[in-house]
C-alpha cells in the first residue's frame, strides 16, 4: 500500500498522458489538501486535451477554493470545445460567485451547440439569471436527443415564467421517446394552466411505452387522468415496460400492486424479471402489503436464481418484521448465512 504522496509521485513520472490522467482519477479521493496543488499542476501539464480534461474532471470535486481559479484557467485554455465543456461541467458546482461569470463567458464562447448547451445547463442552477439563456440554447439544439437531454437537466431549475417556453420546446420534439422524456421531467413543475397542454401532448404519442411513461408522470398532478394512465399501462405489450408503468402508478392506485407483481413475475427474461421485481419491492411499504400479497411476493421471488433472490432480501426486511418479528429477520439472516456455506 502506497501513501498518497508516493502514489502522486509515481503518477507524475508516467509518460503516457492517458495513463497519467487515469492515475490522477484513481488517487484523487485520497489526496490530502497539501498534495492537491501538485496534482493540479500535474493535470495542467498534460498536453493531450482529452486527457487533461479527464484529469480536471477527476480532481474538480476535491479542489479547495484557493485552487479553483487555476483549474478554471486550465479548463478555459482547452481548445477542443467538447473537452472544454466537460471540464466546465465538472467545475461548475464548486465555483465561487467570483468565478462563475468567467465560467459563463467561457461557456458562451463555445460554438458547438451541444457542448455549449451542456456547459450552460451545468452553470444555470448556480446562476439563475442565466436560465433563460440556457433554455434558449437548449431550444436551439438541432439534435432532438441532445435537446431533450438539455430540457431534462434544466426542468427542476426553471422558474414559472420559463416553463411555457420549455413545454413548447418539448411538444416540438418529433421523436416520441425523447418528447416523452422531456414531458416526464417537466411534469412535476407545470402549473394547472400548463398541465392540460402537456396532457394533450402525451395523448398524441403513438408509441405505447412512451405514451404510458408520459401519462404516468402526469397522472399524479391530474388525478382525473389516473384511469386513463392505468388503461395505457395495461395496454403496453412489452412485459418489462408494462411492469414498470404499473409499478409507477402503484403509489396512487394501490389496487394495481398485485397486477404489477403478476406482470413482473411473468417476464420471461431472468434479468428483466429480477429488475422488475426489485424495482417493485423497493416501492413497497409495510402498510401497502397484506398477507396474501406477501405470499405472492415470495412466490414471485422464488422464480429467481439464487443471486437475484438474495439481492432482494435486504429490501424485504421491513416486511419480514411486519409478518414475523425482528426475531424472524434474525432467523432469516442466520438461515441465509448457514445455507450460503453449502454454495461455496
Amino acid at each position: 500500500m502506497w501513501r498518497p504522496a508516493q502514489a502522486l509521485a509515481y503518477v507524475r513520472q508516467i509518460k503516457d498522458y492517458e495513463r497519467q490522467a487515469e492515475g490522477l482519477e484513481a488517487i484523487s479521493e485520497y489526496l490530502t489538501p497539501s498534495l492537491l496543488p501538485e496534482a493540479l499542476d500535474c493535470a495542467r501539464g498534460i498536453s493531450d486535451e482529452k486527457d487533461r480534461a479527464n484529469a480536471l474532471v477527476a480532481l474538480a470535486p476535491h479542489l479547495p477554493d484557493v485552487l479553483l481559479p487555476k483549474a478554471l484557467d486550465c479548463a478555459r485554455g482547452i481548445s477542443d470545445e467538447q473537452y472544454r465543456a466537460d471540464a466546465l461541467v465538472a467545475l461548475a458546482p464548486h465555483l465561487s460567485d467570483l468565478l462563475l461569470p468567467k465560467a459563463l463567458d467561457c461557456a458562451r464562447g463555445i460554438s458547438d451547440e451541444y457542448s455549449r448547451a451542456d456547459a450552460l445547463v451545468a452553470l444555470a442552477p448556480h446562476l439563475p439569471d442565466v436560465l433563460h439563456q440556457a433554455l434558449d440554447c437548449a431550444r436551439g439544439i438541432s439534435d432532438e436527443y441532445s435537446r431533450a437531454d438539455a430540457l431534462v437537466a434544466l426542468a427542476p431549475h426553471l422558474p414559472d415564467v420559463l416553463l411555457p417556453k420549455a413545454l413548447d420546446c418539448a411538444r416540438g420534439i418529433s421523436h416520441e421517446q425523447y418528447r416523452a422524456d422531456a414531458l416526464v421531467a417537466l411534469a412535476p413543475h407545470l402549473s394547472d394552466l400548463l398541465l392540460p397542454k402537456a396532457l394533450d401532448c402525451a395523448r398524441g404519442i403513438s408509441h405505447e411505452y412512451s405514451r404510458g411513461d408520459a401519462l404516468v408522470a402526469l397522472a399524479p398532478h391530474l388525478p382525473d387522468v389516473l384511469p386513463e394512465a392505468l388503461d395505457c399501462a395495461r395496454g403496453i405489450s412489452d412485459e418489462k415496460y408494462r411492469a414498470d408503468a404499473l409499478r409507477a402508478l402503484a403509489p396512487y392506485l394501490p389496487q394495481v400492486l398485485p397486477e404489477a407483481l403478476d406482470c413482473a413475475t411473468g417476464i420471461g427474461s431472468e434479468s428483466n424479471r429480477a429488475d422488475a421485481l426489485h424495482r417493485l419491492i423497493k416501492s413497497l411499504t409495510p402498510s401497502s402489503v397484506d398477507f396474501p400479497f406477501w405470499q405472492q411476493i415470495l412466490d414471485g421471488l422464488a422464480s429467481l436464481t439464487r443471486p437475484n433472490f438474495l439481492r432482494a432480501l435486504p429490501q424485504l426486511a421491513p416486511l419480514i418484521i411486519k409478518f414475523g418479528s425482528i426475531e424472524a429477520l434474525r432467523e432469516t439472516v442466520a438461515a441465509v448465512d448457514d445455507v450460503s456455506r453449502w454454495w461455496k
